[in-house]
C-alpha cells in the first residue's frame, strides 16, 4: 500500500494513483489514509468512509479487507424496463439493498423470455435471502396465488410491489388505484 493502488479502469496518463490523490480528494491526510487502506485503529467512522468514498469515486479498487461483506443475496424480479417506471423502481430498490448491504439480483422479464416462475426457482436455487416481486403474477386478478404461498411456507421472505391481493400473506407496498383515481376527479 506504501505508493499506489489497483485501479479498475485505466488512467490516460498511465500512472497509478498515490495515497496523496486519495488524500487530497478524501481531503485528509496521506497518513490518514494509509491507516484507513492499512486497517489501522486511530480513524474515526466518518473519515474511514470518506476515504473509501474517494477511492470509489476514483474508479479504484478497495483492497479485499476493506470490501463490504453481503449479508446475502436479495432477487428483484421485474417486467420488461422500457416502462420507465420499472428502471426507477428497480434503482431505488437496488441503493435501499445495497446500503443495508445486500447483493441484488435483477431478473427481467421480457416478453416471450423468462416467465416469472422460472426466474424465482433459478433465485431459490441461488440461495436468495428473499425476493421482491414488481408488477408480478401477483398483480393479475386471475393468476394463482399459491406460488406466493409455496415461497412463504418455505420461510423465504418476499415483498410484493405495486399489486395487492389479499390471498397472500406477505408484505405489500402498492397504491389504491380507485382511492387515487377517486382523489383525481375530485380535484
Amino acid at each position: 500500500m506504501e505508493g499506489e493502488l489497483s485501479r479498475t479502469r485505466s488512467r490516460s496518463d498511465g500512472a497509478g494513483v498515490r495515497l496523496a490523490d486519495v488524500a487530497a480528494q478524501a481531503g485528509v491526510s496521506e497518513a490518514t489514509v494509509s491507516r484507513v487502506l492499512n486497517g489501522k485503529p486511530g480513524v474515526s467512522q466518518t473519515t474511514r468512509q470518506a476515504v473509501l468514498t474517494a477511492l470509489d469515486l476514483m474508479g479504484y479498487e478497495r483492497p479485499q479487507r476493506l470490501r463490504q461483506r453481503s449479508n446475502g443475496l436479495v432477487g428483484l424480479v421485474t417486467p420488461e424496463l422500457d416502462n420507465p417506471i420499472f428502471p426507477v423502481f428497480a434503482q431505488a430498490i437496488e441503493k435501499a439493498l445495497t446500503q443495508h448491504g445486500y447483493t441484488p439480483v435483477l431478473c427481467t422479464q421480457l416478453p416471450g423470455g423468462v416467465p416469472e416462475d422460472e426466474f424465482t426457482e433459478l433465485l431459490v436455487d441461488r440461495g436468495v435471502d428473499g425476493i421482491i416481486f414488481v408488477s408480478g403474477l401477483h398483480a393479475d386478478t386471475t393468476a394463482r396465488m399459491d406460488r406466493y404461498s409455496r415461497l412463504r411456507e418455505r420461510g423465504l421472505p418476499i415483498v410484493l410491489l405495486d399489486g395487492y391481493s389479499d390471498r397472500i400473506d406477505a408484505p405489500f407496498i402498492s397504491p389504491d388505484d380507485r382511492a387515487a383515481a377517486r382523489l383525481a376527479v375530485q380535484h
